[in-house]
Formats: structure tokens, sequence, C-alpha cells
């Protein structure tokens, strides 16, 4: 029954195909032109999933018929409802396709198809990974919703080189197909069957040189499909999803979508948006050709395919073990192929949330210190002492000079700083004696070219500042200062009455 449905969507993949090719060109439907494309290059029509829809219905429409289904009422109410709700998505992009929806608008259309996939059964209940169960419980519909919309986006996205997406989706029909019928989901095998040859019929169209791309209608109608069968193939008794299965069947497109999202983000652009930045498009960039680029992408994802088949039926110690160790290896690939494929985003990214935690971890350190400067300067002997704890911790605390004067002192000038700071250092008084008209003050020079440093600089001058006003404050009889250098025009009398 399953090659049967197989074979029937191939047959009309291979009949429809060619014929709404010919309908569209004859009557210059070619769907909307996407932002970026080459107004001088050959128009190629972009209502491909016309073809997939319409072969898919028919194989699942005999699959119905045969008695090796038929008789089985949940099967087919299976059946009709992820149809139906993929006929609403393709509806959707359909009309995308024509006349260039807002993504507000696809996005009420793709949670409309997830929200009636929940209604016919398809639900998201229970997640299972090393043999370790979780209950999803009220947020059931929520993790559904978000998995739908986030896999038929991914294909959506992916859908940027001839054959790429129908062979992403090839590759994901093939391993939930397996996976179902060993898990025993007859039902989700035959829809994989009848899906797969209705995508490798259209594929003879679709690869390069393409006749016909899947547009809108096309990519998110197989996302759909995919994100459906993924989870409800890989789900053991008692709802349990297998997570590893269906994270591993779409890692591809759901890495390549958070990537473009981060992207934007980090460019200041709409996460919706269109660039030509895909990992597809970088593969070219750096000299691949079309079709090896297509070919790589086509086998890192059957890799990550096979790796997902193999978790969901090894022991619970060897899916642990295996899947941290082809974490390990992901992350060490992509850190590499961020930077090969001229990610620019991410590298900087990476160096201010470095340097960033360098600064804080600086700021932290200096804080600290103040601290115990201070507790150092409340056991001062004189004023003579506690100048030289000032003076000798001002390179600790990141500060260029620190010192108690009169605020008309000359003392401290811009001309007294290390050159190849003093033009970009800047002056902090912090009164340290109200009420008089030339105070005391600590005065702190300081290179600080970010807002962290200032803001470091101003709460350092704030524990010190605190510190020597109570040690001037504290004693009967404040030592007496030494003699001011650069005398004021004037005196002034300083904390023990002496004029300066």
């Amino acid at each position: 029954m399953i090659l049967s449905v197989f074979a029937i969507a191939v047959l009309a993949a291979l009949l429809v195909t060619p014929a709404v090719v010919r309908m569209v060109t004859t009557r210059g439907v070619y769907g909307h032109v996407r932002p970026g494309s080459d107004p001088d290059a050959p128009r190629i029509p972009r209502l491909g999933g016309i073809a997939v829809c319409l072969a898919t219905t028919a194989a699942l429409g005999a699959a119905a018929l045969m008695p090796g289904l038929a008789g089985g009422s949940s099967e087919t109410a299976f059946l009709a409802g992820t149809l139906l709700a993929g006929w609403i998505i393709f509806a959707a992009g359909l009309l995308d396709d024509l006349y260039d929806l807002r993504p507000t608008s696809k996005l009420l259309a793709q949670c409309l198809a997830a929200v009636v996939a929940y209604g016919v059964g398809f639900r998201i209940e229970q997640v299972s990974f090393a043999g370790i169960s979780l209950q999803v419980g009220v947020l059931s519909l929520a993790l559904t919703m978000l998995w739908i919309v986030a896999v038929v986006n991914a294909f959506n996205l992916i859908d940027g080189l001839d054959g790429l997406a129908t062979g992403i989706g090839l590759v994901a029909l093939g391993s939930t197909f397996v996976v179902a019928w060993m898990l025993g989901n007859t039902e989700v095998a035959v829809v994989c069957a009848a899906l797969g040859g209705a995508l490798l019929g259209f594929l003879r169209y679709n690869f390069r040189p393409a006749r016909i791309f899947l547009g809108d209608s096309g990519s998110q109608f197989v996302g759909f499909m995919v994100a459906v069968l993924s989870v409800h193939g890989s789900t053991k008794s008692a709802t349990a999803v297998l997570a590893a299965v269906p994270l591993l069947m779409l890692a591809l497109p759901l890495l390549d979508t958070l990537l473009s999202i981060l992207r934007r983000w980090l460019r200041g652009k709409p996460v919706f948006g269109a660039d030509e930045h895909h990992l597809h498009h970088r593969l070219m960039a750096i000299g691949l050709t079309h079709v090896r680029a297509v070919v790589l992408l086509y086998v890192f994802a059957a890799a990550l395919a096979v790796l997902g088949v193999v978790l969901a039926f090894g022991p619970a110690k060897m899916v642990t073990i295996t899947a941290l160790g082809g974490a390990a290896v992901s992350v060490a690939l992509l850190l590499f192929a961020i930077k090969r494929l001229g990610y620019h985003e991410f590298v900087e990214a990476g160096s201010v949330v470095t340097s960033g935690m360098r600064r804080v971890r600086h700021s932290i350190r200096d804080q600290i210190h103040a601290r115990d400067v201070a507790q150092v300067l409340a056991r001062a002997e004189s004023m003579v002492h506690l100048q030289a704890i000032l003076q000798d911790n001002a390179g600790a605390l990141g500060l260029l000079y620190a010192s108690v004067c009169r605020e008309s002192s000359r003392e401290g000038a811009r001309a007294e700083l290390p050159a190849d700071v003093a033009p970009r250092a800047w002056k902090l008084d912090w009164p340290v004696e109200a009420g008089s008209p030339d105070p005391w003050v600590l005065r702190l020079w300081a290179d600080a070219p970010d807002d962290l440093g200032m803001l470091t600089a101003d709460r350092t001058a704030r524990v010190l500042a605190t510190a020597v006003r109570d040690w001037m404050a504290g004693p009967p009889a404040p030592p007496r200062a030494l003699p001011d250098p650069h005398p004021a025009p004037h005196g002034v009398p300083n904390p023990s009455g002496a004029s300066a």
C-alpha cells in the first residue's frame, strides 16, 4: 500500500508539474518578484506548490480508498485533518505568491493551520529525551503552534536555491518515514510516502536549471506537513515525543532561520525581511557552484537526520553521550563556519560580548579594591599618610591620579598626566568638606573611554570620598596637611583652622 501511494504521488507530480508550468507561463502568472531578484533574469514561475499539493492530495485520496487504511477511523481522521490544515496554509501561501501578503497575514494563516492541526489531534503533550519525559500541560497548544510556525518559516527561508527546499524536505520525510515505520505509526508513514513521492516527482523540474520554484505556497505546505509528520511520527506510547528526532531532522532549516533572525536583529533590520545572507548564499559567495552548495547542504541535512534516527532507537545512555558529543561538534563547526562564511555580525557581536564581560569583571574588581582602600584610609595617621595611600593605589583602582586638595588648587593638572592618555582623560573633583568657600575635594583623573568606565570611576570616587570625609571629620584634631605646592591666590582655612 505504501509503495502504491508513493508511486501514485511520483507519477502525479511528473504529470501535473509540467502542466502547471505551461499554464502559468501561458497566462504570464509567475508570482510576485522577490526583493533583490535580478530584473534581467528569465522569469521562472513560483507556483510549484500547486503541483506538490495536488499530487500529495491525489496520493492520499487513493490511500483513503485502499483496504489497508480505509478500515481505521483514526487513521482516516488523521489524514483528513492534516490535509485540511495543509490546504489552509497552501491557500495562504498561494495568495502570498500572487499578491505578496503582509507578514502578519501570513503569520495568522500559519497559526490558524496550527490550531486546526491541534483540533484534529496533533498535540505536543509530552516530550521525551534520554528516557526522561516531561509533561507540557497547559503549554501544549502554545508549544504545538510554536513548532509548526517555526518549521513553516524555516522551509520558507531556506527555499533560495534550485531544488534546495525540495531536497531538504525529502531528507526529512525519509528519516521521518523510517522512525514512524519502526514505531508503528503507519498513518504517518503513508503521508510521508505521499508527500515524499510528490516532492521527488517535482524535483525533476525544480533541480538546477529549475523550470519552476516551490514558491511560498509550496515551501509553507511542505514545511507544515513536515512539522506535523516529524513530531507525530516520532511519538511513542503515552504520547511522548522523542524530542531529539524532529529537531535533528530539521536542524538545517531551523539553524538557518535562527541565524537569519539574529543577523537581522544585530543589523537593526526587520527580522521578517529578505536578504542574501542565508547559508546557501554564503556558500556560493565563498566560491561553491550552485549545484555543489545544494548537494553539500543535502549531505549535511542527511547526516543530522541519520543521527536523529540512531538516537531514536539507542539506549538512553548512548543517546545522552551521542547528543552531547554531537552538540559539541556542531557548535565547533558552527563557530568555524560563521567566520569562514563571512558572518561578520556574529564575529563583532562575540567581540563586544567578550570585551563587555571583561570590562564588567574589571569594574567589579575595581569596586572591590575601592572598598579595601576605604578601610585603609580610615586608619591613616596623617594627611601625608592619607595622600600616600591614595597615590599608591590609584593605578590599582583604574585611575590615573588621586589626591586630596583644595578645589582652587592647581595640583593634579592635566600636564602632570602621562602624555599618551592626557588628551582624553577627564577630571572629577568630589567635595569632602562642606560649608567652605574653597572646600577640600577628592581630585581624581580617569581614562574612561566608555560609559561603563565613567560609571566605575564615579562609583570609586563616591566610595573614596566618603572614606576621606569620615576620616577628616572623625579625629578631634585632624592632621595638618602638607603645604600646597601651588597655593591659591588667597588663603582659605584648612581643616585644622590654619591658613593655606
